[in-house]
């Protein structure tokens, strides 16, 4: 329909940068947080962009600077260390190829969830934490394998467990000083599985419900077992009232349906375009017994 005259035309978003801001690209440590300080609340950390370019596209957010972290040395690696460490600024390529067939399968399954090779090759494994998106898929994973995240900032450096790094919905502990550098897993030891699921809508596509499982077994007994949802409560959640309730008992189909109708009280979704919560209770309990099947079968042996 032509426009008619004096009619104010209503203006699209054509989805370019339109904002100004500055740009840095340190390459140490310090001087990202030299650069935070100077430039305070308005200043953003940038890795792979695939989150933040998103949000200032669709003028969510407008930072009046960005400072890019990939040419800062000493932010990839991926190394045994009393467990495994990740530089914050590892590509999500790198560490999906790093667990695959090793001990932290779970994480690998994690990955190979979250979008597709596109993401895997831009994004990283800090950026997915410090988004604090409830369905980050990265965090259920790294929340079973008791992991710890390394902050350094301006009054210096400080360890976090990641279930104390959360604090709401894209909300964290981290200070605008502050910049993640590390994330610190356990070692699974003997006798141990894991195992990860995601229900999207399609492969690629943000969680209804996601679910890891960590456990180690002795025979038919379960001696250690941790349980990670996302996309169910404002954070990332441990279901510690079920780890807690499988922990020293021998194993059975009537224990783990209990435990999967708990683990739908215990969890606190919403209803949004995805689906709903009543919907997301259901499979909540669903999938945790399909994970944890799948982590008790990869324990025989130790195996994963």
């Amino acid at each position: 329909m032509a426009q008619q005259k004096g009619e104010v035309k209503e203006m699209i978003n054509t989805r370019i940068l339109t904002q100004e801001f500055d740009y840095f690209a340190p390459e140490s440590i310090k001087q990202v947080v030299e650069l935070l300080e100077r430039h305070g609340e308005g200043a953003r950390v940038i890795a792979g962009g695939t989150d933040l370019i998103n949000q200032m596209k669709e003028e969510k957010m407008s930072p009046s600077c960005l400072v890019n972290i990939m040419n800062v040395k000493g932010l990839r690696y991926i190394k045994e260390d009393e467990g495994l460490r990740i530089g914050a600024a590892t590509k999500l390529r790198d560490v999906r190829a790093y667990c695959f067939k090793s001990r932290y399968v779970a994480l690998y399954e994690a990955i190979s969830s979250l979008g597709k090779p596109q993401v895997w090759n831009m994004g990283t494994i800090g950026g997915n934490l410090c988004n604090a998106s409830p369905a980050a898929d990265t965090a259920p994973p790294l929340l079973v394998f008791k992991a710890r995240v390394k902050l350094v900032g301006k009054d210096g450096e400080r360890e976090l467990l990641l279930e104390d790094f959360f604090t709401g919905v894209n909300s964290t502990v981290l200070q605008p000083t502050e910049l993640m550098v590390e994330i610190h897993l356990d070692p699974p030891g003997d006798g141990a599985g894991n195992a990860f699921l995601k229900v999207a809508r399609v492969g690629a596509d943000i969680s209804k419900v996601s679910c890891a499982v960590f456990l180690k077994r002795q025979g038919r007994t379960c001696t250690e077992c941790r349980v990670a949802l996302g996309a169910v409560a404002p954070v990332p959640m441990r279901v510690k009232v079920v780890e807690e309730m499988i922990e020293g008992r021998e194993i059975e189909e009537s224990l783990v349906a209990k435990a999967s109708e708990i683990v739908s009280e215990e969890v606190k979704p919403i209803d949004d375009i995805r689906s709903s919560a009543e919907y997301r209770r259901q499979v909540a309990a669903v999938t945790f017994r399909d994970v944890f099947w799948k982590a008790w079968d990869r324990a025989i042996g130790g195996k994963n």
